[in-house]
């Protein structure tokens, strides 16, 4: 390479006078380093970048003004390049090639403030196409470059989302996927950003911000429009729409070179796991305009005064589910109509959005009347307002596409399953019959296709995003379902996750890649020491090992999901040998997996000496602990299999590991590890595991204290009462009472409504959540955009009433706090539960005394009136009063929290543990007039436990005495009828609908009768 002073192209940057002569030579430059990554070194440590930077911001951006006034901005910029356009466009293609050159590019990329400069040059409405895409070409591969940084590059994805979703930036991103124009640099624009979206959205206060800014509503209105392309709007949409005041969101008909893959891919990364943002696409207005749920439609025919002009078209579709409405005979592929004007960009509104709604409607009822027999193989469907066409539609898709498609679209159905939207029945059927072979098969075909050959990047991309991804949409879809466990299962899921999770542990040879740039540059080489725009930063990641700790992560996360269901899934992966990679997955620094120990084909070399494994993140670690929980489920693989390959030192090891999130998976698996039947419970409690989760219990962090509460309820479940003793004093009592205690989310969460409704200000906490913002109801066409009326349309106040409840429920801080707070005060309830009930030795006279014995152990060190005040309160109904303020404020009237199910069952059970004991205790239980009271309320109550404990509690309580004390039961009898539980056992005897319930039932009331007959 020519000495930089005399190298043509850093000679004509240097003397460039004019646009023209700046852009020659950039390109030039850009011709020089494309696809030369020691070229990009070098031309870095010359210090290029700075000068590079400069031009992409060199015109001064005029931002938008935010708020209600942009809805009436400009239109979009022409597609033309003055000269200092075509300059910038170089400049920041040049960027995106040095971006290309992977992670060590970011840190002089941040030095010369690259990513700022970058950013001003995405909005539309200043500029021209061809610079927004050229922008966001640069942001995609810094973005990608960002995904492979390690902990000590200046730009990883987290600081970079940061600064592109702002709501600047978000405004412009809204504009972008507003444009319906079927130009290809529009489209690319589209479907750049989505891609964004997809890579940078990993946080929920960003997937917040991009549902709140409207960016999810936008994706759902590009979503609709692919269903208004290929025919099918819901048969009388554009009817409903017309009357909600919803036609102005119709959507024109998507252009042919669009893409649905991105899109659908950047809502599934808005969604995650939120039930209201799940709600929120549903309620986008261009949802709700393509997609109305038949009881709308019903609703409309039936107040129409035209039913028999109008609806007559309709009606006959009216009585189908959702479901059954897209599904039957749809055609895999519907002719584009050609009939169906498309506005251009210097149009602002619709030619006649009317016009066209009634076009797409006509033609989705000739495909639908078109369907012979209706295909129907559901139960009647729940009468339910929430069952929305998008998610058969979501189905087809599935059932349709190309695997990229597929995939995506299965991982936005599983977040509008997994919310709750639609009808159960219909949805697990469809879900179990439709979706999850799909997904099944698309891994299988890769598993075929690729048996017995590591992993590489030389596959295609969508082989590779289906080997990440798919495993993880299973296991989201069939997590805590029966049914859709069973189905997976029966597709042979088992088998293939264990095969893809072997396959990820096959040795790979790290990626071949150029060497790349250090200190010690050629003699003829003049380099800009010291100066951060000239010094290239970390290497980063290798991709091909990021890529194989993605399918191991997500593997194990379909393992766990799979072994959370029946024994019979369990024993079928152990079959299929699952546990030595579940093993590896469990070390930073994985090796070749090997058989338990004294195997004879065990490796004789250490582990570590074994090269091309890799390492092991904290998400892979965390999920091979999650998969350890799952299998332990089993008491045969606990007893055998677990102890075998000596998982359990491993888990006991990460319960000090650094990471918090790691901390409280190995907490959450340890509640496994010391159960009564555990074989390695003495070993672990030789390790002092009793110590630690106490210290955990102590913890700030939610999650962990409640696993580790968890964890020390099956651990005193079955020791003896000195080891319980010992916890007990570990735990400290008084931590205890306040696990137990703590209801001061309730109150504060009722202080916040309060404040809301009266105007004041919230703590500073509580002002990032807007819990009174009213819901804006947007719609944007070409980047201008329309607010709608909700005030003048039902179903647009129907969904704001329901969002407004979901967000409050959902991403209300306080209440969030107070959920987890219940959840706590059920485990300690539970801790108090166990340290009452039977010892490890089990049966034989000493079981009651050491019962008795652990009963005024906690009598003396909580104290006996304290317990009994702790336990009434956990279920008496708690009234909460708004705090004194300035003047009165109407609807601050009193709210009465009534307790909850999981708290009333163990304090219930911790009373029955007592009955259980001697009589001086059941004595104790019968003076609490006050409790029993509160208690021969919960008869009635829903929940099954509820009244099982009940029915327990009576009988112990009247259990016949021996000799003298006998006079004592006959009293407690005499006294439990009178507070009117002989009535209620006896109702619970003949209306229970469960069996177990009336039979326990049964049993106590026979009692009563018995002592009552004493009496007398």
């Amino acid at each position: 390479m020519a000495r930089p002073q005399n190298h043509p192209i850093l000679a004509q940057l240097k003397s460039a006078r004019t646009t023209s002569d700046q852009t020659a030579s950039l390109r030039a430059l850009k011709n020089e380093i494309v696809g030369h990554i020691q070229r990009k070194e070098a031309w870095v440590a010359l210090g290029v970048l700075e000068p590079i930077v400069r031009t992409i911001s060199s015109r001064s951006s005029l931002a938008r003004p935010n708020g209600k006034e942009s809805s009436r901005a400009s239109p979009l910029a022409p597609a033309y390049l003055s000269d200092e356009d075509g300059t910038k466009l170089q400049a920041l293609q040049l960027v995106a090639s040095f971006a290309h050159g992977g992670p060590a590019f970011l840190a002089p990329l941040h030095a010369c403030r690259a990513l700022p400069a970058i950013l001003s040059n995405i909005s539309p409405y200043i500029n021209p196409p061809q610079i927004v895409v050229a922008a966001l070409r640069a942001l995609t591969d810094i973005a990608d470059a960002s995904a492979l940084a390690d902990s000590h590059s200046p730009l990883d994805l987290l600081t970079v989302a940061d600064q592109v979703f702002t709501p600047l930036h978000l405004e412009s991103f809204n504009a972008i996927l507003s444009i319906s124009s079927a130009k290809h640099l529009w489209q690319t624009q589209a479907t750049l950003a989505a891609g964004l979206i997809s890579r940078l959205c990993q946080e929920e206060r960003q997937q917040n911000a991009l549902a709140m800014s409207g960016v999810l509503d936008s994706l759902a209105a590009k979503l609709a429009s692919f269903a208004v392309s290929e025919g099918f709007v819901v048969p009388g949409a554009g009817m409903t729409a017309q009357s909600d005041g919803l036609s102005g969101a119709f959507p024109e008909p998507a252009p042919s070179n669009s893409l649905l893959g991105p899109v659908l891919d950047a809502i599934a990364t808005i969604l995650g796991d939120s039930k209201y943002r799940a709600h929120r696409l549903v309620y986008a207005p261009a949802i709700l305009a393509v997609f109305p749920s038949t009881q709308s439609l019903r609703q409309l025919f039936d107040q129409s005064s035209s039913v028999e002009s109008a609806g007559r078209n309709y009606t006959k579709h009216l009585d189908l589910t959702a479901m059954e409405c897209v599904l039957p005979a749809i055609p895999t592929s519907v002719p584009r109509s050609a009939s169906t004007s498309q506005s251009s960009l210097a149009n602002s509104e619709r030619s006649d959005s009317q016009t066209h709604s009634r076009t797409n409607q006509s033609r989705a009822s000739s495909i639908w009347s078109s369907a012979a027999t209706p295909f129907k193989p559901f139960s009647e469907p729940e009468p339910d307002e929430m069952e929305s066409p998008l998610i058969p539609w979501l189905v087809h898709l599935v059932r349709t596409r190309t695997d990229y498609e597929r995939l995506v679209a299965a991982s936005v159905l599983t977040s509008l399953y997994k919310a709750d939207l639609g009808s159960k029945a219909v949805r697990e059927m469809s879900l179990g019959l439709l979706v999850i072979p799909v997904l099944v098969e698309m891994m299988i075909k890769i598993e075929k296709e690729t048996k017995g050959s590591p992993m590489n990047m030389t596959a295609p991309l969508t082989q590779r995003v289906i080997l990440e991804r798919a495993p993880l949409v299973l296991a989201r879809l069939i997590n805590d379902c029966e049914y859709l466990q069973m189905s997976a299962f029966s597709c042979s899921a088992a088998e293939t996750v264990t095969k893809l999770l072997k396959r990820a542990y096959l040795p790979v040879r790290a990626s071949t890649e150029t060497q790349m740039w250090s200190p010690r540059h050629d003699n003829d080489m003049d380099v800009e020491e010291g100066s951060p725009v000239a010094q290239l930063g970390p290497r980063g990641l290798d991709p091909l090992i990021v890529h194989v700790a993605k399918v191991r992560e997500a593997t194990l996360k379909a393992v766990t999901a799979i072994a959370l269901g029946k024994e019979e899934y369990r024993n079928a992966l152990v079959r299929e040998d699952v546990i030595p990679y579940v093993v590896q997955s469990l070390s930073e620094f994985p090796n070749k997996p090997h058989p338990p120990k004294g195997a004879k084909d065990q490796p004789a070399t250490p582990a570590s000496s074994i090269p091309g494994y890799g390492t092991n993140p904290v998400s892979v670690i965390i999920a091979g602990c999650h998969a350890v929980r799952g299998l332990t489920r089993s008491v045969s693989i606990l007893r055998t299999t677990i102890v075998d390959h000596d998982i359990a030192p491993a888990i006991f090891e990460y319960l000090k590991h650094p990471s918090v999130d790691v901390r409280s998976a190995a907490t959450a698996t340890m509640s496994n590890l010391v159960l009564e039947f555990s074989p390695v419970r003495e070993m672990l409690t030789e390790k002092g595991v009793m110590k630690i989760l106490c210290e955990h219990a102590h913890s700030d962090n939610p999650s962990l204290r409640l696993n580790a509460i968890w964890a020390l309820k099956h651990f005193v479940g079955a020791v003896g009462a000195d080891l319980k003793k010992a916890c007990l004093e570990q735990l400290e009592p008084g931590w205890l009472v306040q696990l137990i205690m703590d209801d001061t989310q309730d109150t504060a969460l009722y202080n916040s409504r309060t404040r809301s409704i009266s105007g004041e200000d919230m703590d500073e906490d509580q002002n990032q959540y807007p819990s009174s913002e009213p819901h804006r109801w947007m719609y944007g066409a070409n980047g201008i955009f329309h607010e709608l009326d909700g005030s003048q349309s039902t179903r647009l106040r129907q969904a704001e009433n329901k969002l407004s409840e979901i967000r409050e429920s959902e991403l209300n801080p306080v209440k969030k706090a107070r959920n987890e707070d219940i959840a706590i005060q059920e485990q300690a309830l539970q801790f108090v539960r166990n340290l009452t009930g039977h010892p490890g030795a089990g049966g034989g006279p000493t079981e009651t005394d050491e019962t008795t014995e652990m009963i005024d152990y906690i009598f003396s060190e909580i104290g006996q009136d304290r317990l009994f005040d702790l336990l009434i309160s956990k279920l008496s109904p708690k009234v909460l009063r708004p705090f004194a303020s300035r003047g009165s404020v109407p609807g601050r009237d009193s709210r009465v929290i009534y307790p909850q199910p999981q708290i009333i069952a163990p304090v219930i059970f911790v009373l029955v543990h007592i009955a259980a004991s001697v009589t001086r205790h059941r004595q104790l239980i019968i003076a609490q007039t006050e409790l029993l009271k509160l208690l021969q309320k919960q008869s009635n109550n829903k929940d099954r436990e509820v009244r099982v404990a009940l029915c327990h509690l009576v009988s112990n309580l009247t259990y016949p005495d021996e000799g003298a004390e006998s006079e004592g039961c006959k009293q407690r009898a005499q006294e439990l009828k009178n507070l009117g539980f002989y009535h209620k056992l006896e109702a619970l005897c003949q209306e229970d609908r469960d069996l177990d319930v009336r039979e326990r039932a049964k049993t106590a009331v026979w009692q009563i009768e018995q002592l009552s007959q004493l009496s007398y």
